[in-house]
C-alpha cells in the first residue's frame, strides 16, 4: 500500500493529470451551479476514454465530479433550487437562511463542512480498501433494499407538521416514478402512447418546475429581493458572515463528523447514491440535535450543516463499489466505471492489486478537488451573498433562462420545458397550501432503487432474508427511528400550543 501510494502521488502530480485538472477546475465550477449540469459532460469525456491514458481521462472525471459536487449549494442555498444530485436537501434549511439575510453564514458553514466532509470521505476510502470487499459481502440485496427504504422514511423527517400531506405527496413522487419502460419487468407503464414518457419522468424538470419557478413567482410578486431580513447589514457584514458561518461548523463538529461518516457508510451501498445519504443524514440530525425538531426546516444552520458533509463526503464511499465490484453507485459513477473499461482498466479485485496505484489516485483526486475548490468558493462566497439583495425584475429573468437551459438539457426535448410549466403549477398550489415539496423529490430519486431491490431480495432470498441478522437488525433501527420521529413530532407540537397558549394567557387575564 505504502508504495502505490508514492507511485500514485508520483502519476497524479505528473504533467498531464496537473493540466487535465486545470482545464477542469473552470468547467467544474460553472457547471455545478446548474441543476443537472454535470452528467452531461462527463459524458463528453467519456468520448475520450480509449485514446487517452487512463491516468488523464480518470483523474478528469473524478476531479469534475467532485469539483461541480462543491458549487451545488448555491443555487440551493441563494435561490431555492436544489442540485440535481447533492445539495437537495440544504434547500431546506440554506434557503430560509438566506431569506432571512444570512446567506454568508450557510455559505460559510456549507463550504467548512464540504471541505471537511470530502477530506473524511477520501480517508475512509483509503481506509476501507483493504477490507472493504469482506465488509460489502456482508450485505446483500435485502439489506440494499432496506438503506433505499430508510432513504424514504425521511418523508416523516420533512414533513413535521404536516405528515399525512407528506406521506400522500411521497405516494405521488412514487406513482410519477413508475412512468416508462421497466427494466425488471420489460413493460412499459402509464405511458398513454406517449414516446416521450417510455424513458421515465426526467429529473431536471421535476426538480426545477417544484422549486424553482414557484420561488421565482414569490419574488415578482412580493417585489422584494430573497434576502427580506437584514439586507444592509448582510451586504455591510458579508466577510463577517461567512466567517461565522465557518465558526458554526467547526462548533458543530460532532454533527459534523457523525453525518460526514454517515455519507461515506450510504454511499459505499451500491446502487443507493447520493441522495439518500444526503436526506439520511440531515435526518439523523433532525433527530438528535437539541431542539432541531422545532427548528429545522426554518433556517437552522446545523440542517445546511448535516446535509453539507455528506455532500461530498460521500464521493469517497460510491467509489468503493464501483471500483472494487464494478457496481456504479450514482451516474457519475457509472460515467467512470465506462471510461475504465474502455482504457483497458478492469473494475474489480484487480484494482486493489495490479491498478492498487491508480485507486489510490482516486483518494488522492477527491481531496485535491476539495483543497482547491473549496477555498475558491469561500473567497468568492461574500460576493456571491449579493445575489440574495438583486431586485427581483432583474434576478428573475436570468434565473428562467438558467432553469430553463437546465430543464432542456435532461433530453433535449421540448416536452421537457412543459414539464417543467405543470410541476412549476403544481409547486405553486403546493407552496400556497401548505404541501410539503421535498417527500415528491425524495420519491423519485429513489423509487427506482427500491423497487429494484425488492425484485432482488425477493428472488434471491425470499422469506428467508427476515432470517438474515443484518436485515433484522436494519429493521430494528427503521422501527425505532419511525417511533422516535413521531414522537418527537408530537412533543414538538405539543410544546408549540402550550407556548402558544402562555403567550395569550395574559391577555386573557387582562380581559
Amino acid at each position: 500500500m505504502w508504495e502505490a501510494s508514492i507511485e500514485a502521488a508520483e502519476k497524479l502530480f505528473s504533467l498531464g493529470p496537473l493540466l487535465v485538472i486545470l482545464l477542469m477546475l473552470p468547467i467544474a465550477l460553472v457547471s455545478g451551479l446548474m441543476p443537472g449540469g454535470n452528467l452531461p459532460v462527463a459524458v463528453v469525456l467519456l468520448g475520450f476514454a480509449g485514446y487517452v491514458d487512463p491516468w488523464i481521462t480518470v483523474t478528469a472525471v473524478v476531479f469534475f465530479l467532485a469539483a461541480s459536487d462543491i458549487t451545488e449549494p448555491v443555487p440551493s442555498i441563494l435561490m431555492g433550487i436544489p442540485g440535481a444530485r447533492s445539495a437537495q436537501a440544504t434547500i431546506l434549511d440554506g434557503y430560509p437562511l438566506a431569506r432571512k439575510g444570512l446567506a454568508g453564514v450557510a455559505l460559510g458553514a456549507s463550504y467548512m463542512c464540504t471541505l471537511v466532509g470530502g477530506i473524511i470521505g477520501a480517508m475512509a476510502l483509503l481506509l476501507a480498501l483493504p477490507i472493504s470487499r469482506e465488509l460489502l459481502r456482508l450485505f446483500g440485496a435485502a439489506e440494499f433494499f432496506l438503506l433505499s427504504l430508510l432513504g424514504l422514511m425521511c418523508v416523516a423527517i420533512v414533513s413535521s407538521g404536516a405528515f399525512v400531506k407528506g406521506m400522500l405527496t411521497a405516494c405521488f413522487g412514487l406513482a410519477i416514478s413508475m412512468i416508462g419502460f421497466s427494466v425488471i419487468g420489460g413493460n412499459t407503464r402509464t405511458t398513454f402512447g406517449i414516446d416521450y414518457l417510455w424513458d421515465g419522468i426526467p429529473l431536471a424538470p421535476v426538480v426545477i418546475g417544484l422549486f424553482a419557478l414557484p420561488e421565482v413567482v414569490d419574488l415578482v410578486v412580493s417585489n422584494t429581493p430573497i434576502a427580506r431580513e437584514r439586507l444592509e447589514t448582510m451586504l455591510k457584514e458579508a466577510d463577517k458572515d461567512v466567517y461565522k458561518g465557518m465558526k458554526e461548523a467547526l462548533n458543530n463538529k460532532w454533527l459534523l463528523v457523525r453525518s460526514s461518516l454517515i455519507g461515506t457508510f450510504v454511499g459505499m451501498m451500491p446502487g443507493i447514491g447520493s441522495s439518500g445519504a444526503h436526506w439520511i443524514a440531515y435526518a439523523q440530525a433532525r433527530h438528535t440535535e437539541k431542539g432541531a425538531m422545532e427548528t429545522f426546516g426554518t433556517g437552522d444552520v446545523r440542517g445546511v450543516i448535516a446535509a453539507d458533509s455528506a455532500n461530498n463526503s460521500v464521493d469517497g464511499g460510491v467509489l468503493i463499489p464501483t471500483v472494487v465490484f464494478g457496481i456504479p453507485g450514482s451516474g457519475g459513477m457509472a460515467i467512470l466505471l465506462a471510461i475504465l473499461v474502455l482504457s483497458g482498466v478492469q473494475p474489480g479485485p484487480s484494482m486493489l492489486t495490479e491498478n492498487l496505484d491508480l485507486t489510490v489516485s482516486l483518494v488522492y483526486t477527491i481531496v485535491l478537488g476539495n483543497v482547491i475548490v473549496v477555498p475558491i468558493m469561500l473567497y468568492f462566497a461574500p460576493t456571491l451573498t449579493r445575489v440574495a439583495a438583486i431586485s427581483p425584475n432583474i434576478l428573475a429573468p436570468i434565473i428562467i433562462g438558467l432553469v430553463t437551459l437546465a430543464a432542456f438539457q435532461a433530453t433535449y426535448s421540448m416536452e421537457d420545458l412543459g414539464l417543467v410549466l405543470a410541476f412549476g403549477v403544481l409547486g405553486l398550489f403546493m407552496k400556497r397550501y401548505g404541501w410539503p415539496r421535498p417527500p415528491i423529490l425524495i420519491a423519485v430519486v429513489l423509487a427506482d432503487i427500491v423497487e429494484k431491490y425488492l425484485w432482488l431480495s425477493a428472488n434471491t432470498y425470499g422469506w428467508s432474508m427476515f432470517g438474515r441478522p443484518q436485515f433484522l437488525s436494519i429493521v430494528v433501527i427503521m422501527i425505532a427511528v419511525m417511533v422516535v420521529s413521531l414522537r418527537m413530532q408530537q412533543g414538538a407540537k405539543r410544546a408549540a400550543e402550550e407556548s402558544t397558549g402562555e403567550r395569550q394567557d395574559p391577555d386573557l387575564d387582562d380581559d
